[in-house]
């Protein structure tokens, strides 16, 4: 049996529709040696249906795995679940409704296996209407990347690619999160270790709108966050997490953000809010046009 250089795992869950086009996107990556590792986390399995759209897509010289979370349902878990059963040297992530570019793996494990970085990433887009609406992150840093860089907002999409042993020597994912795991996790990997991302953009982040996602949640686990590490960044930081996480749920007041006066995180506050406000006059102009 061949050495497995690379595993994929992708966590779906009640996405057949999209996960045919995830696992199409696995097909272009210049990659002989990988493994596809799926997690059915559907609350009804779905193994069967998974299996019959494997064996109609995915070539038979490729290797997949289909497994079964029976345990609690998320997707955390789910790609835990996947780590454990992966066969390569290396991981790396793919959610059920994303894609990669061709070409994205081959360029992150050439940087991999040089060693020099433990952890590598690429730049990431959004898009929406099988690409018809497509969005660029402003303010993407590239090259070497340190804590300092996404300490207060993460731009590393959950694709990013590192060895297994350093993986479960972390920990895993804190699967006590309900979003914002990688994030967490991207940051205890860089207090001890490096990570570069390559400029290029071939991370297709899907975002229908209307369509229920795990980033839904991320108001109160920017909370959760806070908590996890305030004692690492301090004050300023914890309360800038409180004031974000209030503000995504359309809960920030003109009176948390006086208390932040004498907490030196006035500005990032004040733009959490201003930010609030505009979404709540976007919300308000759509339900005008809807009458």
């Amino acid at each position: 049996m061949e050495k497995v250089l690379l595993s994929i795992i992708i966590p779906t869950c009640n996405r057949l529709d999209t996960l045919s086009r995830a696992i199409d996107s696995l097909q272009f990556q210049n990659i002989p040696d990988i493994e596809i590792i799926i997690v059915d986390d559907s609350k009804r399995s779905l193994i069967e249906e998974i299996s019959l759209l494997v064996s109609q897509t995915v070539p038979s010289s490729i290797s997949v795995k289909i497994i079964r979370n029976d345990g609690t349902h998320s997707a955390a878990r789910a790609r835990n679940l996947g780590v454990s059963q992966a066969d390569g040297e290396f991981i790396t992530f793919l959610d059920d409704d994303d894609i990669y570019l061709p070409g994205r793996l081959h360029n992150m494990l050439n940087i991999a296996k040089e060693g020099k970085y433990s952890l590598v990433s690429s730049g990431r887009f959004f898009e929406s209407g099988d690409f018809k609406v497509i969005n660029n992150q402003a303010n993407q840093k590239f090259g070497e990347i340190f804590i300092e860089d996404i300490k207060y907002l993460n731009d590393i999409d959950i694709g990013f690619m590192i060895k297994k042993t350093r993986f479960e020597e972390l920990g895993g994912f804190n699967i006590n999160l309900k979003s914002l795991e990688d994030w967490d996790f991207i940051l205890r990997h860089l207090f001890s270790g490096n990570c570069y991302k390559i400029k290029r953009l071939d991370y297709a982040v899907n975002i229908e709108p209307g369509k229920i996602r795990v980033s839904n949640n991320d108001s109160e686990s920017y909370f959760q966050l806070g908590e996890l590490h305030k004692n690492r960044f301090g004050d300023d930081w914890f309360l800038f997490m409180k004031a974000h996480g209030l503000s995504l749920s359309n809960n920030l007041t003109l009176f948390d953000v006086a208390k932040c006066f004498s907490k030196g995180s006035i500005f990032k506050v004040m733009y959490c809010y201003g930010r609030q406000f505009k979404n709540r006059v976007n919300n308000y102009v759509t339900k005008l046009n809807f009458r």
